[in-house]
């Protein structure tokens, strides 16, 4: 389910934990060598860098434990645990979209949107929002509500102009628009489409729901 192998992030992380690992032990030796020697001030000053030291490491030890955990998930209940535990780690809101989307896979579109609305709740500000809106338009969609899904894709692809997700949504309008039979409306919007995006990665993908489109118009 997911990539076992080590990112640069990852790896950046358990260097970052064992640099911080060492510091503390550095200074707790200092404190048990010299604590009595010095005066107040400074070992008030020693125990807050210390302190600081230790917060720094257990974070440091979250954000490696939580990605471990993601990158090792084998279940919708790994990467469930992931969140539960970890919910303040960069790693949560990946695993967050990966447990939606392995639901929304499965056939299980109404668990998919509980935590896609899920995600929109927690990160409010996240980046990956966009990710979130789009696959609950795919969940109305999945319900059977392909004029309503139609609507959403289309606002979506409004919304988000010029993202990498925008391609997507529009096609998204035309294949929910077949769906519930409207026909024509669907071809205009893989024609206007392919005139706007002719020789893009997403053409090849219009050209062919177009060409499916018109055999199946042609047999009705």
């Amino acid at each position: 389910m997911m990539d076992k192998d080590h990112s640069p992030q990852h790896d950046h992380l358990q260097k970052k934990h064992a640099l911080e690992e060492r510091e503390v032990n550095e200074v707790r030796e200092f404190l048990k060598q010299h604590g009595k020697l010095i005066g107040a001030g400074v070992l008030a000053a020693v125990v807050a860098v210390f302190a600081a030291k230790l917060y720094e490491q257990n974070k440091a030890s979250r954000l490696v434990k939580a990605e471990q955990m993601m990158m090792s998930a084998q279940s919708p209940q790994d990467l469930e645990s992931v969140v539960n535990q970890y919910g303040s780690t960069p790693s949560a809101p990946t695993a967050l979209l990966d447990l939606a989307k392995i639901l929304f896979n499965n056939g299980n579109a109404t668990e998919a949107r509980t935590q896609y609305e899920r995600f929109l709740k927690q990160y409010k500000n996240h980046e990956m929002r966009p990710v979130a809106e789009l696959g609950l338009v795919y969940c109305s969609e999945a319900d059977g509500d392909f004029n309503g899904a139609a609507a959403q894709f289309a606002a979506f692809a409004k919304n988000h102009a010029g993202s990498y997700l925008q391609p997507q949504a529009i096609l998204g309008v035309a294949r929910c628009m077949e769906q519930a039979g409207r026909i024509d409306e669907a071809r205009i919007v893989l024609e206007d489409f392919l005139a706007e995006n002719a020789g893009t990665a997403s053409a090849g993908a219009a050209e062919s729901a177009l060409k499916t489109l018109n055999e199946t118009s042609r047999k009705k």
